[in-house]
């Protein structure tokens, strides 16, 4: 146990010892270095939060006109379908009416 106590405050000592200060830069200034950073990485991230939304809304507009096309679509081959039948009938009815004179 006490060997454990030892090797803790060690690893204490060594991360402490490896942090890294800047050399000839003063506190007030980095921090105005990571506001600025920060500002543009805000203004960056904005930018593309907009693109995506502007994105998701043209994939919704896609969609949205995809799925009227299909439907479009279905509704006319549903229409040709009766055309089809109702000319069959007719052809039906016409040679019918051929073959009883």
């Amino acid at each position: 146990m006490a060997g454990q106590d030892e090797d803790n405050s060690n690893q204490n000592d060594i991360i402490e010892n490896n942090e890294i200060e800047p050399a000839d830069a003063s506190d007030d200034e980095i921090d105005i270095v990571d506001v600025e950073e920060l500002n543009l990485l805000d203004s960056k991230l904005e930018e593309l939060n907009s693109a995506l939304d502007y994105l998701e809304k043209k994939n919704d507009d896609i969609q949205h006109s995809l799925k009227q096309l299909l439907q479009s679509n279905i509704d006319m081959r549903k229409e040709m379908q009766k055309q089809k039948e109702q000319v069959e009938r007719t052809q039906d009815e016409n040679m019918e009416t051929a073959g009883n004179n």
